[in-house]
């Protein structure tokens, strides 16, 4: 009686035709894409080259090649950092944009100078003398804005650029000796600033003594790469002071 009586309720139910509906497919999973990298700063990419230089130009064989394009690139990383910063200066063209570049746009504006010249340098003395005044200008105005950037920088790189000019493109000797002794005594546990000294004003000058002098220093620095360069002048002095002194060239200066 009770089984008759519940087949009648489910056959009211109508559960005797009916299946249960299958389970939905589960949800596909979405993967949500990467974020893209955050875009490196111009500067960085500067910096980053520059030290690419730095380390190539301890290596005993020098690829120019490889060293003028980290150069060119670096250059260009530096120049769109400041520009961004001082569009006005970017569009006053090139030896009048030095001036108009602010405190923030210091370090970029010394990079790329500082690699431009490492640039022009790769190339031999043209391009280093068709952008003479563009160099100074920028160097100049570093030091300026930030005379104790990259231990006296602007003022060790004025030195530099100035001893290696010919005299008729604007060489200074004297003027070379000015900007360097200015990096020693402003940033005198800097190596580099006594190595430059060492390798052109001495050298040009044929001061024995100040180049004994320098060198010593930056061996006696602590800074293992500072020391080994100034060992291998040293080792060179014969060389650079030899009969022909007077013509010998700049290490590591432009070569015609």
């Amino acid at each position: 009686m009770r089984r008759a009586l519940a087949a009648a309720l489910c056959a009211a139910a109508g559960c005797h035709s009916q299946k249960r509906p299958p389970a939905p497919p589960p949800a596909a999973v979405v993967v949500p894409a990467p974020a893209p990298a955050p875009e490196v700063p111009p500067l960085a990419l500067a910096r980053e080259r520059r030290q690419r230089i730095l380390q190539a130009e301890q290596r005993p064989n020098l690829d120019m090649a490889a060293v003028a394009a980290d150069a060119l690139a670096c250059a260009s990383e530096a120049h769109r950092s400041w520009a961004a910063q001082f569009p006005e200066a970017a569009a006053a063209g090139r030896e009048k944009s030095a001036a108009l570049v602010g405190p923030a746009g210091a370090e970029a504006l010394y990079l790329e100078a500082v690699c431009s010249a490492v640039w022009a340098r790769m190339q031999g003395f043209t391009p280093l003398i068709e952008r003479r005044n563009e160099l100074v200008a920028a160097l100049s105005r570093v030091g300026e804005l930030a005379p104790a950037l990259d231990g006296a920088g602007a003022e060790r790189e004025l030195g530099a650029l100035y001893a290696a000019l010919p005299a008729y493109a604007g060489g200074d000797l004297d003027l070379a000796r000015k900007y360097l002794f200015a990096a020693v005594e402003r940033a005198p546990d800097e190596p580099r600033n006594h190595l430059v000294l060492a390798r052109t004003v001495a050298v040009k000058a044929q001061e024995r003594a100040l180049f004994r002098e320098q060198l010593q220093i930056a061996a006696d620095s602590g800074d293992a790469l500072a020391a080994a360069q100034a060992r291998a002048l040293l080792a060179r002095e014969n060389d650079l002071f030899g009969p022909a002194e007077a013509a010998q060239p700049v290490p590591g200066g432009p070569q015609k």
